[in-house]
């Protein structure tokens, strides 16, 4: 084998070789996208299951947690509170409804409902209590009833429609302090719902408890008219004449008070009007004579020239 056959071998063997290592290179690189890819892949799958994973956590219902504070916003900011026939049956057996039927009210609502409440009673002059509820003692911040709270209060600040659990009042100092526990969480459930249910009771049942009544005190008001004589029925529509001749009476002056106040009212502001008219009338007849005599001025300047000339 002659030297040009070894070179040309020679030189075979490093193209090869140098073939060889530019696929095994391509093949690296190849493989190296490949695991990169792989890995975007990866990365792009878990993104997509973090936003998923968010996107749900987004959509569950915000976590209740509740705790009383016993701070009084709400018993110093209410002016009435909502009593249903239960709180009265546990009132009547817990020996509470003593305490509690000074400030007991019923309220008519047209057409049909009729509801009971806890209203503080009108004071004069400076109120020791200024807080909305009769029941809350505002100089020791407790309410004095706190062993046996109205059904309204006891489930506060959360709330239940028949469907769903809904917060009655978000601007609650208690919401979102400290832990909430499975029992406590159930506890509070369940007062709202116990509230819910004393509230439909209670409308169903009231309006026809006050029909009653009031067809019974009629009937009663008819019945001690009718055992009247003569003689007193003829009494009582003599004072019923007189009150209501009274009320007439207290009407009128009132009316006339205010036609008296709306008379004055009227003639300061025809005062007023008739003495802005005189003055601007006194202005403009000054102003009349001050041009008046100017004119008379330059007249007589003019003619004084003139006569000169």
């Amino acid at each position: 084998m002659n030297s040009s056959n070894k070179e040309n071998i020679k030189k075979e063997e490093i193209e090869k070789t140098t073939d060889e290592e530019k696929t095994t290179d391509e093949e690296k690189t190849a493989d190296e996208e490949k695991s990169a890819d792989e890995e975007k892949t990866i990365d792009e799958e878990k993104t997509a299951d973090e936003e998923k994973s968010a996107d749900e956590e987004k959509k569950k219902p915000e976590r209740f947690v509740f705790n009383c504070t016993k701070c009084g916003e709400c018993c110093e900011k209410w002016t009435e509170i909502p009593i249903y026939l239960k709180d009265l049956e546990r009132w009547i057996n817990d020996g509470s409804l003593n305490y509690v039927l000074p400030f007991l009210q019923m309220r008519e609502e047209p057409p049909f409902n009729v509801k009971i409440v806890i209203q503080r009673p009108s004071i004069e002059g400076d109120d020791p209590n200024p807080s909305g509820c009769p029941l809350y003692d505002y100089e020791n911040k407790i309410c004095n009833l706190y062993s046996s709270l109205p059904i309204h209060c006891d489930a506060y600040p959360l709330g239940f429609n028949g469907e769903k659990f809904f917060l009655v009042d978000r601007e609650c100092p208690g919401i979102g302090k400290g832990t909430m526990t499975k029992e406590l969480l159930l506890q509070m459930r369940d007062k709202a719902k116990n509230h819910n249910n004393s509230q439909i009771l209670s409308s169903s049942i009231l309006p026809i408890l006050n029909s009653l009544i009031m067809a019974n005190m009629y009937k009663r008001s008819q019945e001690a008219m009718d055992a009247l004589s003569e003689e007193d029925r003829k009494k009582l529509e003599e004072m019923l004449s007189k009150e209501k001749e009274k009320e007439d009476s207290v009407s009128s002056e009132d009316s006339k008070k205010e036609d008296s106040v709306s008379s004055e009212d009227g003639k300061k502001e025809d005062s007023v009007s008739s003495e802005d008219g005189k003055k601007e009338d006194s202005v403009s007849s000054e102003d009349g004579k001050k041009e008046d005599s100017v004119s008379s001025e330059d007249g007589k300047k003019e003619d004084s020239t003139s006569s000169k000339e």
